[in-house]
């Protein structure tokens, strides 16, 4: 006999006077988890690949450290990481051997020379890409864990509609969507909202449009995003802002530092700062904050994933 069956069962079989003396005892035996203190989490994904949503992740994460915030960015495209790249690391230990139990938290984290502290991921092992439900329970506890030192944690995930990208998305307070102005891009953008509206309404969504060709442009593809998203699942998007396309960043070489740290003052990398201070301001601010247990971003991550 199941536990709440037979728990219900004999609750009927005491009587009034029983039953309220049972669920007395019983409620004074439920453990009282208290309230915890984490950083806001930021998820910045895209449909498809090639977006430039590392380039953006990596970034906002300097930004933000710049401004006095505990900042960590985690690379959460699994099996195919490259912050460590861009962020000019040498890892000795990824999100790999800190799930199977081969490294600690402290030993995978590094401290980048832009200042931002990584957990890097995986890079072309094929068994991270399509993590199993233990790894998955494993990196939920994780992220609790680095919530709960960190003020702002930047999560960089992997392109697409992948069931652990999806499960980070939904655990995150606040997702940037990074998409281009063309037609595929918005497409695959949509697909994204599509899917994370089905299983939260209240997800909140801020759109940046990178590589847009002129000034202007950005607003007007968001605007077609936005209308579809609408009409169709109901969801409002935020416009956080678009990057107009520079050479100076296509021919940035991987192993560089952002360009945010080596020329501040070029046109985009002053756009940035801009975008990221609008980010703050509508996420309400970087600090952590009191959550209940329950809301905080490990048991947010667990409780979708009993619906994946």
């Amino acid at each position: 006999m199941e536990p709440a069956r037979r728990q219900a069962e004999g609750g009927r079989s005491l009587g009034p006077r029983g039953r309220g003396l049972f669920g007395r005892l019983f409620q004074g035996m439920r453990a009282v988890t208290p309230p915890r203190r984490e950083g806001v989490a930021i998820a910045v994904a895209s449909g498809k690949g090639g977006t430039g949503k590392s380039f953006l992740a990596t970034s906002l994460a300097v930004l933000s450290h710049r401004a006095g915030k505990r900042t960590a960015v985690v690379d959460c495209d699994f099996g195919l990481a490259c912050d460590h790249l861009l962020l000019g690391v040498k890892p000795t230990a990824t999100l790999q051997q800190l799930l199977h139990g081969q490294a600690t938290l402290d030993q995978t984290l590094c401290t980048s020379p832009c200042g931002p502290r990584l957990l890097p991921g995986a890079s072309g092992v094929r068994r991270m890409a399509n993590m199993s439900d233990k790894d998955l329970v494993a990196f939920a506890h994780q992220l609790g864990e680095l919530a709960a030192r960190e003020e702002v944690l930047m999560l960089d995930l992997g392109a697409g509609i992948a069931p652990a990208t999806i499960l980070t998305m939904l655990c995150a307070d606040w997702i940037v969507l990074v998409t281009q102005p063309e037609i595929a891009a918005l497409v695959d953008a949509y697909a994204v909202v599509k899917c994370i509206a089905q299983m939260e309404s209240k997800a909140r969504f801020l759109v940046v449009v990178n590589r847009v060709p002129e000034p202007g442009r950005g607003k007007l593809a968001f605007q077609k995003l936005t209308e579809v998203a609408r009409q169709h699942v109901g969801v409002q998007l935020e416009y956080l802002g678009e990057i107009v396309e520079d050479a100076s960043v296509t021919q940035h070489r991987l192993g560089q530092l952002p360009l945010v740290t080596t020329d501040p003052e070029a046109p985009l990398a002053l756009g940035l700062e801009t975008m990221a201070r609008r980010l703050q301001a509508l996420c309400g601010g970087f600090a952590q904050r009191e959550v209940e247990a329950e809301a905080g971003i490990e048991a947010r991550f667990k409780r979708h994933r009993l619906f994946m």
